[in-house]
């Protein structure tokens, strides 16, 4: 019932190569910002370059709408005081309900798209558009973004659609950022460092920089040391990326993990699983899955302190510079994860 809007998003995505210019002509850059280590090293780097902190804004595509889901709880609120902490102004943008309305959604559109403008205020846009459908799925461990469509309807096109319709950005010269790194997979080997971005058009030049493309781990680390920035709580948990707290592409051992951390998260998603005779993995369940792994939270780095910080909100700008800077447990330990 979906497969035609996913042809067209996929559609709206195919790469043409662009050139990038002086990064001075840009009337502003935005930074989409998960609050990852790639997206932060991504920052820190036009920082390093000179470029004016007010011509830079970070987007974060918030995927639970504002109530914690399926992401890490922390993740809104360390984005927010990091723009804070580096004086960046920072915009959230994200679908009414989020991650489980768009899961449980049944015979109805997906939901409006929401987006903050650079004072805080909060503008709707409607879904007019699309045929009534039914997902009730989590989304599949794939690349495709057909059925992998927790990225397609909760990042990718509230992105394209605030772009398409915020007020700021109708006109002009405008430069879109994210984080990916060819180390990371094989797939993201193959991105164009530059290219048209979907929302360019004649009157508007928007063209997306993939800035980091070429670094190893080691050199986005690096960056993070010399700003002396607080790592998202979870690589203090052994986590290697900054994807959902739920992620489909999670490990065993995170799956074990996150039982470790929050037990009644763990049986919230395994309740769902049964409900909706679907599960998060291909093949198997979430218990199985924490059963095949081991946690792998540090004993060494005060878990407490961290499991606290990640599954809270309370997060503050004074947190985000560290007196004394140290690599968190998770660098270094893979790319698991679906997340920048």
């Amino acid at each position: 019932m979906i497969q035609q809007e996913y042809e067209e998003l996929e559609q709206s995505i195919n790469p043409k190569e662009a050139t990038l210019e002086d990064l001075s002509v840009y009337d502003r850059i935005i930074i989409c910002t998960s609050g990852g280590k790639d997206s932060t090293a991504c920052i820190l780097y036009l920082l390093d370059i000179g470029i004016p902190k007010d011509k830079l804004v970070l987007w974060h595509h918030d995927v639970d709408g504002g109530v914690p889901f399926m992401d890490w709880p922390v993740t809104g609120n360390y984005v927010r005081a990091l723009g804070e902490a580096l004086g960046i102004n920072t915009e959230f943008q994200w679908r009414t309900g989020g991650f489980y309305e768009e899961m449980m959604r049944e015979n109805k559109l997906t939901n409006n798209v929401q987006f903050e403008d650079g004072q805080g205020n909060v503008t709707t846009l409607p879904t007019k558009n699309g045929k009534l459908s039914t997902r009730r799925k989590f989304p599949a461990k794939t690349a495709s973004l057909r059925t992998r469509w927790c990225t397609a309807y909760l990042k990718i096109d509230v992105m394209r659609r605030v772009l398409n319709n915020h007020p700021d950005y109708q006109r002009g010269k405008y430069l879109v950022i994210t984080g990916e790194r060819r180390e990371e997979s094989a797939n993201r080997a193959k991105y164009l460092n530059v290219e048209k971005h979907p929302c360019d058009r004649k009157d508007r030049q928007v063209t997306w920089w993939r800035t980091i493309i070429e670094w190893p781990e080691a050199k986005v680390w690096e960056i993070i040391e010399k700003y002396r920035i607080l790592p998202h709580p979870a690589y203090w948990l052994g986590f290697s990326r900054t994807s959902c707290f739920g992620c489909v592409f999670c490990t065993a051992d995170q799956w074990a993990t996150v039982r470790d951390i929050a037990p009644s998260k763990f049986d919230e998603l395994v309740r769902l699983e049964q409900e909706l005779n679907h599960t998060i993995d291909n093949k198997l369940t979430l218990i199985e899955l924490a059963n095949n792994g081991i946690s792998r939270v540090p004993r060494n780095m005060d878990p407490e302190k961290w499991v606290r910080m990640a599954l809270n909100r309370d997060i503050t700008t004074a947190d985000i510079i560290m007196d004394k800077w140290q690599l968190p447990a998770g660098a270094f330990t893979g790319a698991a994860g679906g997340s920048i």
